[in-house]
Formats: C-alpha cells, sequence, structure tokens
C-alpha cells in the first residue's frame, strides 16, 4: 500500500506522489490498492451484480469494507466500465444520499461494445456508499451492464 498527499490550493487539486506518512501536508491521505473487482452487473443478482442498469434509473452500491476499502475512507478511486449498451447514454456516479450532479463520470453511443474511465469519486458511511444513475434518451428502454473496479482511497 502506498500513501500520498493531496492538497487543494487556490481551488486546485494537487498530488504529491509517496509522500511519507509523517509528511502529510494535505486534508487526506492516498492508499493505492491492488485493483479489485467491486461492481459487475453481469454478473449473479445481489448488491453488486446484476442486473443490468435500466435507461433513466438509479442504483446505489454498498463499496466500502470491499476490496480492502475501510469503513472511514472519505473518497475512491475507481476504474468505471459500461459494456453492451443497447442505447447511447452516461452515467453519473456520485455518493448516496445526496444531490445527483450534472456532470457524468462515462459516455457512449450504442455502437460502443465497451467504455472506460477513471474517477475519483467522495463516499458516504452506511449501506449504500455511491450511486449511479444511467442516463438515457426519454422513453427509451435500453441498459448496460457496468464494471467497477477499486484502485485506492483517501482518507
Amino acid at each position: 500500500m502506498t500513501k500520498t498527499s493531496l492538497a487543494i490550493l487556490a481551488g486546485v487539486l494537487t498530488l504529491a506522489a509517496a509522500v511519507p506518512a509523517h509528511a502529510q501536508t494535505g486534508p487526506y491521505s492516498f492508499y493505492s490498492l491492488a485493483p479489485c473487482r467491486v461492481i459487475d452487473t453481469r454478473g449473479t443478482p445481489g448488491p453488486t451484480g446484476g442486473p443490468f442498469l435500466s435507461a433513466n434509473a438509479t442504483r446505489s452500491f454498498p463499496v466500502l469494507g470491499a476490496c480492502g476499502l475501510p469503513a472511514d475512507a472519505k473518497a475512491v478511486t475507481f476504474n468505471i466500465t459500461i459494456t453492451g449498451p443497447t442505447d447511447l447514454g452516461d452515467l453519473r456516479v456520485y455518493p448516496f444520499g445526496v444531490t445527483e450532479p450534472l456532470a457524468s463520470v462515462i459516455n457512449w453511443v450504442t455502437s460502443d461494445f465497451a467504455v472506460a474511465n477513471g474517477a475519483i469519486v467522495p463516499v458516504t458511511a452506511g449501506t449504500n456508499n455511491i450511486t449511479v444513475k444511467c442516463d438515457m434518451p426519454a422513453g427509451s428502454s435500453g441498459h448496460v451492464h457496468l464494471v467497477v473496479d477499486v484502485t485506492g482511497y483517501f482518507k
């Protein structure tokens, strides 16, 4: 596990790699993890498995406590992948229990087989830690599969 310091100066995010724990200068420290799958909607139905994400639906997922993520993490770094979309769309990924953001984390068109993007998402303590909103055109009956790997966390 590598520890890195995070600081926000004048609205700019600064990440200083490999800062020793005793020299932390920012409010949070980053801890890297070996990539580990925390969500896969292609799998067996369950809290972090199937079914797929339906058009214009919202679903929350528990992630803290899985893959080495501590219950007191403040934000998590993810590799977010969609696969098998049946309509164009985007995903918004945000902390459970807060207003959904205007910005999406990942966008795709119907002809995409799979699309991936990295994201840092704040998390909330409790049963569900992140929420995913699947945006597709109004009236769409489309769906998409979601695969999420964790790569680290801030604490």
